[in-house]
């Protein structure tokens, strides 16, 4: 890796790696939330898996939003707008619901193991993981980037 390669690296490590660690430690939180809310439907209620699955979303989304705009992109924590934060927010998170609902609804055809269909739920939104960071960084909350590179 030449000299430069090595810097860009570091820049970006520097403007991102942070927040991608506390983007990480979100998600650990809010797939406990929604994974647990997965198998309480699952195990305790023996709901159907698709709607298991839209109880599991519906349940970690709110923490997910709270955690990613206070701790991880240092929102203030004022102006909750619907239009700019919290509707873009559940719309990207619509994607991930999506796309699981789809995998848990074909492996729940293919099998009736329910452990299978947590792995699944879990797979499908860990396969959208950079795609939503990279949409919270670039979109939702764009400005928080200049106040990285700006040591604000």
């Amino acid at each position: 890796m030449g000299q430069s390669s090595r810097f860009s690296v570091a820049r970006l490590w520097y403007v991102y790696g942070r927040r991608l660690m506390k983007y990480g430690g979100v998600t650990v939180v809010s797939t406990v939330v929604g994974v647990s809310s997965l198998i309480v439907g699952l195990y305790v209620f023996d709901w159907h898996p698709i709607f298991a699955n839209f109880i599991s979303v519906c349940m970690s989304t709110p923490p997910a939003y709270l955690l990613n705009r206070q701790w991880v992109w240092e929102q203030d924590s004022g102006g909750h707008s619907v239009s700019a934060e919290i509707g873009p927010f559940w719309i990207v998170t619509l994607l991930g619901f999506v796309v699981s609902t789809l995998a848990v609804g074909v492996v729940s055809e293919l099998t009736g193991r329910r452990l299978i269909i947590v792995f699944t739920q879990i797979a499908s939104f860990g396969s959208l993981w950079l795609i939503k960071f990279a949409f919270l960084e670039k979109v939702l909350w764009k400005d928080s980037e200049v106040r990285v590179r700006e040591g604000v």
